[in-house]
């Protein structure tokens, strides 16, 4: 309305529906992804899913990796995901003296086995939209950490459903991590709730009604 592009009653916003199915059956701790990267079943495993980019703010991860490990010294860390920042983070992680604990994983096809593992998702983004991995992970009942930026806030229920910290506080994020590991949330409803709030199932039904009331309205049922 503001920018005359169109009145509000003709806009519907349906939220993503996703395939979760596969999420929803991957068991905790599965070990799969453990075994394949050599990580004990007892080590506490971290990681971060998405591109290598400015934006992702890997950086944040691993000075709150370094702190994370004066606390839990035998913790590990994995990062999923490739981009033009790779490099550079490869040697940020050697000059923080995390080359042994720091798993550069590279793309990944079937994400469920890593959400399975990890004791916590981490994103330490700048600004987010929606994202993906929060919902899969939920979906898998691993629990997540996340800086409260974009619509995190929203898809987390403003921190009833994951841990949500200010954005490039090393220090915050750092303890989020060890309370979340050391004192695991119960992810049940969150899992629920993301199924029923971004299942495909709920997008199919959402488009079904959109096209039947535009067609009803046109006289066309």
């Amino acid at each position: 309305e503001e920018y005359g592009i169109a009145r509000r009653s003709r806009i519907t916003v349906l939220p993503l529906g996703l395939d979760l199915d596969a999420f929803a059956r991957v068991p905790r701790q599965s070990g799969d992804f453990r075994s394949a990267h050599s990580i004990a079943p007892d080590v506490p495993l971290i990681g971060i899913v998405g591109r290598l980019v400015p934006i992702k703010n890997h950086e944040l991860f691993l000075q709150a990796a370094v702190k994370v490990r004066e606390r839990l010294p035998n913790a590990c860390f994995a990062i999923i995901g490739d981009g033009e920042l790779r490099a550079e983070l490869e040697a940020t992680t050697a000059r923080l003296g995390l080359t042994d604990c720091v798993r550069f994983v590279g793309w990944v096809r079937e994400v469920a086995p890593v959400y399975s593992d990890l004791d916590a998702l981490v994103i330490s983004s700048r600004n987010e939209g929606t994202p993906v991995s929060v919902i899969e992970a939920l979906s898998a009942r691993c629990p997540v950490v996340t800086t409260a930026v974009g619509g995190l806030p929203d898809l987390l229920d403003q921190g009833a459903l994951g841990t949500l910290v200010p954005t490039e506080d090393v220090n915050a994020l750092a303890d989020a991590i060890v309370r979340t590991v050391t004192a695991p949330p119960d992810t049940t409803r969150a899992q629920q709730l993301m199924l029923d709030r971004y299942g495909i199932d709920r997008l199919v039904m959402d488009l079904d009604q959109l096209y039947r009331g535009i067609l009803a309205k046109k006289g066309k049922l």
